[in-house]
């Protein structure tokens, strides 16, 4: 294949893309499989793949709970703002 297939419509570099992909470079550069076999097995993989990934957000959709939306009551958190000094550490401005 130069340039175009008649037959699947890939271009050399699409073809070769895909049978990385599905792991058929090999095949397809002896000549076991053709430009057409592989792109429709590709074809058939990233249909699956994204029928797969639909059912999943559609699983995941039925699965989430998405909280009331209330007020909520706000909480106090202490902070401690200092670190007590260590005895044995005087800093710079520390005379005595």
């Amino acid at each position: 294949m130069i340039g175009m297939c008649t037959n699947c419509g890939r271009t050399e570099s699409q073809t070769i893309a895909d049978a990385k992909t599905l792991g058929l470079l090999q095949e397809l550069q002896v000549g076991i499989y053709t430009c057409c076999q592989i792109s429709e097995w590709a074809d058939e993989q990233w249909s699956a793949w994204a029928e797969a990934t639909r059912q999943d957000c559609n699983l995941a959709e039925h699965v989430i709970t998405r909280p009331e939306r209330t007020e909520a009551e706000p909480v106090l958190v202490p902070l401690r703002r200092r670190r007590p000094q260590v005895p044995w550490f005087k800093g710079k401005g520390d005379v005595s």
